[in-house]
């Protein structure tokens, strides 16, 4: 088969999904085996963690772009296009590219049977290494020791976050999923570490002993902030005042987590930048990287925020962030997948004190809205509808101009409400 239509070779690439997560490391070996093992062609910021990732990752890569590298950022899941999840200083990877690499490699890809995510690392690696990047700064897709993005050799390896989240195969204890999120960690290659607990961070310590690794925790940064509404957050920093534009305090510790990273490749000499560019990298953070969707207020009148809270410790955070906005009252459309904690998360969810709509996105992984509702203290207080679409236009009939619409849950939430959204 030859693909000569961008769609029809994304149709292709999401069949791939049909064979599930593959937890290892065989098929990325043999597919980036077979172009020349691309991803020891460049220097790559490996970023695992529960939560956090993408913010993490896109401060870095913003501010090494505002350096003057070319800096390729993998990230997922994407949003509207499947070529949000690879990027070179902010551009989406060609239309061409993705059907040229498929093509290339459609024999072998039906011959080893690798999953959608296995591809698309291996592509992304491929597409990188042609392009020459002088960074890539990658996010693990699950877990990290049997990540597709485990077979790279880091400059520094990164943990922001560790929570209860893909039990099937991380294991459903946190001390499980720490030494999975651990998995990363190389011989003699650091580790930063985000906002972990002292249980978590001991033993990332002894994972590090273990591999002779420097540990650089992240939580020894100090930041002065403040909140300004409609800008995000004031920092002070070296006598600078920089801003965040991005809501939601647990932000504060993606910053820091993304200084350490950034500190370490000045003090080694693997990067050069300065204060100009990490003011300029944290302003342009959307235009150098597509970040957006984490707790943004995209209209007014009602108020709708979208958000990608899609597990309990996110849910638990989005408490604290949304009193950032003003309104009168709050209507929560809510979907997710149904691998995830749903009890916990609708305990999370109903602390929001809000009218919840809950309902489907259209993805194979989605929960049903008849069992998010059977976790529900109050059974007064929510309403289900079919889809997304259908969803808004309740939440608009019983808004008023001061209230604030919610749209959160899974990523494939924010896609189906933007598709009929944006019409």
């Amino acid at each position: 088969m030859k693909f000569t239509s961008y769609a029809k070779c994304v149709d292709y690439l999401f069949l791939l999904e049909r064979v599930g997560i593959k937890y290892d490391l065989n098929n990325i070996k043999k597919l980036t085996g077979l172009s020349d093992n691309p991803h020891k062609k460049f220097k790559s910021i490996h970023i695992a963690g529960t939560n956090g990732k993408g913010s993490t990752a896109s401060i870095v890569a913003s501010v090494l772009k505002e350096s003057k590298y070319k800096v390729g950022l993998y990230t997922s899941p994407h949003i509207k296009d499947f070529r949000e999840r690879i990027r070179i200083n902010g551009k989406t990877i060609p239309k061409d590219y993705v059907i040229d690499y498929t093509n290339r490699l459609y024999k072998d890809i039906e011959r080893i049977k690798p999953s959608f995510f296995e591809v698309t690392t291996a592509m992304a690696f491929k597409y990188f290494a042609d392009n020459k990047v002088d960074f890539a700064v990658i996010e693990c897709g699950l877990g990290g020791r049997l990540d597709s993005t485990n077979i790279l050799q880091p400059v520094v390896s990164v943990i922001t976050s560790i929570s209860i989240d893909h039990t099937e195969y991380l294991g459903n204890t946190i001390k499980s999923i720490t030494y999975e999120k651990a998995g990363i960690i190389k011989r003699h290659i650091p580790c930063v570490t985000g906002n972990l607990t002292d249980y978590q961070l001991n033993i990332i310590k002894k994972v590090c002993r273990d591999r002779k690794s420097e540990l650089i925790d992240s939580k020894a940064i100090t930041l002065k902030s403040r909140f300004i509404h409609g800008s995000g957050y004031e920092i002070s920093f070296l006598g600078e005042k920089l801003i965040l534009p991005l809501y939601g305090k647990y932000q504060l510790n993606n910053l820091k987590t993304a200084f350490a990273v950034l500190f370490y490749l000045i003090g080694e000499n693997k990067a050069e930048t300065g204060l100009s560019e990490i003011k300029s990298g944290l302003a342009k953070i959307e235009v150098n990287t597509g970040y957006k969707y984490r707790l943004q207020k995209i209209s007014d009148n009602p108020q709708i925020v979208l958000d990608v809270s899609h597990n309990a410790d996110g849910l638990r955070k989005l408490k604290e962030s949304i009193k950032l906005f003003r309104y009168r009252k709050l209507i929560i459309i809510f979907g997710m997948m149904f691998d995830k904690e749903i009890g916990k998360c609708i305990n999370e969810l109903e602390k929001l004190n809000g009218f919840m709509i809950f309902t489907k996105p259209d993805y194979k992984r989605a929960g049903k809205p008849e069992d998010f509702a059977a976790h529900l203290s109050n059974r007064k207080s929510f309403v289900i509808k079919e889809n997304v679409q259908d969803s808004y236009k309740h939440a608009k009939a019983i808004s008023k101009k001061d209230d604030l619409i919610l749209v959160t849950g899974s990523f494939f939430m924010v896609s189906d409400f933007l598709k009929f959204y944006k019409r």
